[in-house]
C-alpha cells in the first residue's frame, strides 16, 4: 500500500506545496521533544509543506497531528509521549470519532468513539485551489468485523484542507436499507500556553452536560476554569467559539456540528493516563461534531456532513 502511495505522490504537479510519505519516527524524534517510545516503530504519515503552512496527517485515522501556519506556533496539541502503533488510538491532533462518539449508548460494550480513528483510511482525491490551499481528501468503509458489531455499511469521507487556516470537511453516507444512528465528533486537541490561564469565549448563559457528574445539566453561568477534570457538552450550540490562549487566540468555526465538548484530564486523571501524564496543562480539547441530543439518525441512502475551521491570530 506504502509503495503504492509513493508512486502516485510522486507524480503529482502541485504549485508550490509538496507531500512526502514519511514514518512518524522520522518526523516525531526525541530532538523534537517525542518520547523515544513514541518513535520507535515504522508508522505511516504525510508531511505537506504549502507556501502557507506546514502540516501532518496519519494515514490512520486521517488524523492531523500538527498545523502550523506560517509564522505562527502549532495549532494542535500531540503528546510528548503518543505512541505510533497501529490499531491504537494516538494522543492529539484531530481524532475522527465515528460512527458514534465515546461510548456507544445503544452497544456500551462496543469500543469507545467508533472504529474509524484507529484503522488506516485510504487517500483519495489531491487538489489545489487558485490561491494554494492544499485539499487531500481521504476514504473510508468499515471492515466485516466492524460491520459484525454495528450492522450498518456506511462510508466516511474527510477532506483536509490546508492553507493559512485549516478545515475539514466530514461526510457520511448510510449505504445500507436500513436507517442507520450516527454520532461524530472532531475531537480537536489545541495546544496552548498555560493551562491555567485559558479562557473559553462562546459557551457564556449555554447548558451543558457535566459527565464528571453524570451527565447532569447546568448552566455556564461564569467563566469556565481549568482547575481540575473537565469534561462538559454543549448540545445543539454550533456557532463559533474562541480559546484565549495570552495573546493568542485560536478559532473553532463551523457549519452542522453543532455539539461543543471541551476536555482536559486534570492531573488526577491525567497521572492515569500513559500517553499524558504530567502533560495535561499543555492542550484544551474543544471538540466540534454532532453527539448526545443532536445525535442523527441517517435513512437508507441518507447522507450528513459537517465542516469545521480552525485558525490563530
Amino acid at each position: 500500500m506504502t509503495d503504492d502511495l509513493a508512486s502516485s505522490l510522486d507524480v503529482l504537479e502541485l504549485k508550490n506545496a509538496h507531500i512526502y510519505l514519511k514514518a512518524a519516527n522520522a518526523v516525531f524524534t526525541p530532538a523534537h521533544g517525542f518520547s523515544a517510545v513514541s518513535t520507535s516503530v515504522d508508522f505511516p504519515v504525510l508531511e505537506c509543506v504549502t507556501s502557507k503552512c506546514r502540516a501532518v496527517i496519519s494515514l490512520q485515522g486521517a488524523q492531523v497531528l500538527s498545523f502550523i501556519p506560517n509564522g505562527k506556533q502549532d495549532l494542535l496539541w500531540l503528546s510528548p509521549l503518543a505512541t505510533f502503533k497501529t490499531g491504537d488510538a494516538i494522543r492529539g491532533g484531530i481524532p475522527q470519532c465515528l460512527p458514534w462518539f465515546g461510548v456507544n449508548r445503544r452497544q456500551p460494550e462496543l469500543p469507545k468513539h467508533g472504529v474509524a480513528r484507529t484503522q488506516m483510511w485510504t487517500l483519495g482525491d489531491v487538489s489545489q485551489d487558485a490561491d494554494e490551499t492544499l485539499n487531500l481528501r481521504f476514504v473510508f468503509s468499515p471492515n466485516d468485523d466492524d460491520l459484525e458489531a454495528f450492522p450498518y455499511p456506511f462510508t466516511a469521507q474527510l477532506e483536509v484542507s490546508m492553507g493559512s487556516e485549516l478545515g475539514l470537511t466530514l461526510r457520511i453516507k448510510n449505504e445500507g436499507g436500513d436507517a442507520m444512528p450516527l454520532s461524530f465528533a472532531m475531537h480537536s486537541y489545541f495546544a496552548v500556553s498555560e493551562l491555567d490561564a485559558v479562557r473559553i469565549e462562546g459557551i457564556a448563559g449555554r447548558e451543558y452536560l457535566d459527565n464528571c457528574q453524570g451527565l447532569a445539566r447546568f448552566v455556564q453561568d461564569q467563566e469556565l476554569q481549568f482547575d481540575a477534570e473537565i469534561d462538559r457538552v454543549y448540545e445543539a450550540l454550533g456557532a463559533c467559539q474562541q480559546i484565549h490562549d495570552g495573546s493568542r487566540k485560536i478559532k473553532i468555526d463551523g457549519e452542522a456540528c453543532d455539539t461543543v465538548v471541551i476536555w482536559n484530564p486534570g492531573q488526577t486523571l491525567a497521572a492515569g493516563l500513559a500517553d499524558v501524564g504530567p502533560y495535561f496543562r499543555g492542550y484544551v480539547c474543544l471538540e466540534r461534531g454532532m453527539a448526545f441530543g443532536d445525535e442523527l439518525e441517517l435513512a437508507a441512502g441518507e447522507a450528513a456532513q459537517a465542516t469545521m475551521r480552525l485558525s490563530s491570530n
